[in-house]
């Protein structure tokens, strides 16, 4: 199967979990082609039989590039399965809704979404914490330090494992 593994990354979280994915898939002896969504093609996604599209989450959007990329593609594959990284402590079922009408328009299935913490490592933690209501920021401190380090290897080795569950 010929995939391509598209994904925005500014703090190298989500390039980590595309890695994993690669890594995966090429276990499986698959066609992978990995990405940054910056230096896609948008009319080349036809020519794909799988997407897989990943993006860090910032203040409840996908990355700059991930969103541009959509805007601009034409056509899509048959397939396509969405991952994000997220600094939060809930996941964000929707971040990818924008999307549904173009996905309606290609004949395009939704076959999957991984989403995994990654730690903010652009931020200092003090400056993270501020961000929180004077009441939450001792909580907020603890999340914070909580996650440091991810994505770590069960969240990659988990990422490797749904990319391959999607072969299935």
């Amino acid at each position: 199967m010929k995939i391509l593994i598209a994904y925005h990354s500014d703090t190298g979280n989500t390039e980590k979990v595309a890695i994993a994915m690669k890594e995966g898939l090429d276990e499986e002896g698959q066609d992978v082609t990995l990405q940054h969504t910056k230096d896609c093609d948008p009319s080349s996604l036809k020519s794909y039989d799988l997407i897989l599209l990943g993006t860090r989450i910032v203040g409840g959007s996908p990355g700059k590039s991930a969103q541009n990329l959509i805007r601009k593609v034409t056509e899509l594959p048959p397939k396509i399965a969405f991952f994000y990284t997220h600094g939060q402590n809930r996941p964000y079922p929707k971040v990818f809704k924008r999307l549904e009408k173009k996905l309606e328009q290609n004949n395009t299935k939704v076959i999957g979404t991984f989403e995994c913490i990654g730690a903010n490592t652009e931020w200092p933690v003090e400056q993270q914490v501020q961000m929180a209501p004077p009441e939450k920021r001792e909580q907020a401190r603890k999340y914070i330090e909580s996650i440091k380090g991810r994505p770590n290897e069960e969240d990659l080795q988990k990422a490797k494992d749904f990319a391959k569950s999607l072969l299935k």
